[in-house]
């Protein structure tokens, strides 16, 4: 399988197409459904590329980077799952799954842990453009994040009880219960700068370490991410370490 290179908004194949960085590729064995959501996403500029198949998807990845991928859960030389984990594993593009056995309302069992939507086909072609146009935007938010200096800057502080996060500059997150788990452990385990192994952390989550499957530990993380995002222009101080699993510093609330 060939590697696949970090999206980088702005860069093109030649670094010179100033549309790539709202760049979707398009995943879909049947012509006539890329040609209908490549013309739904034209109308919000985003530039579209087209592939047939997973092998078409990532030759393409090579050399034209993409923010978002819109992969249909039927594809005929890839399982979409493996796709999917493949593009989490080495790149922060989005991922949106087309699945004939969704739920109305987008709910799938199998792909909601490795993607960020799933739509349910036949494709509502109005709201996925609405959900891509979303998920860009949170994406150039992200990206522009500022750096945090770390002089004299208050602290992230995790409340007591574990269910709030609260930023330096001052906004409360509410924690779902995995969320909670997991910085608890951050936070108990990785006191005095210390790295939380990736056990560790699916210990947090689950009594049976071995039937666990990590890639739902980094999509907590990355969705975890998004929340703060959209709650304060600080980037949550969590950092994976090679081989060893992940580092915060975020304290504990003393009351």
């Amino acid at each position: 399988m060939a590697a696949i290179s970090p999206v980088h908004p702005g860069a093109g194949v030649n670094g010179a197409d100033h549309r790539n960085s709202r760049r979707v590729a398009v995943v879909e064995r049947d012509p006539n459904l890329r040609q209908q959501i490549q013309h739904s996403l034209l109308t919000r500029q985003f530039a579209i590329v087209e592939c047939a198949n997973a092998t078409a998807l990532y030759r393409n990845l090579l050399s034209a980077p993409c923010d978002i991928a819109v992969i249909a859960s039927d594809l005929p030389d890839d399982n979409p799952r493996n796709v999917a984990l493949h593009l989490r594993q080495h790149s922060d593009i989005g991922i949106i799954v087309l699945d004939a056995e969704a739920g109305y309302g987008g709910q799938s069992d199998g792909y909601h842990e490795i993607a960020d939507a799933c739509f349910r086909k036949p494709v509502d072609l109005d709201g996925l453009a609405t959900v891509v146009t979303a998920m860009h935007s949170l994406q150039h938010h992200m990206r522009a994040l500022p750096t945090r200096s770390g002089g004299g800057q208050p602290e992230w502080e995790l409340a007591l009880d574990g269910w709030t996060l609260r930023t330096p500059d001052g906004a409360s997150i509410d924690l779902s219960a995995p969320e909670r788990s997991v910085l608890l452990r951050l936070v108990n385990t990785g006191a005095g700068g210390h790295p939380v192994s990736h056990d560790s952390l699916i210990g947090s989550l689950t009594n049976d370490v071995y039937d666990f499957d990590p890639h739902r530990l980094e999509m907590l993380i990355y969705r975890l991410r998004k929340k703060v995002a959209l709650m304060s222009p600080l980037p949550l101080p969590l950092r994976a370490v090679r081989g060893m699993g992940y580092l915060c510093t975020i304290v504990r609330a003393n009351g």
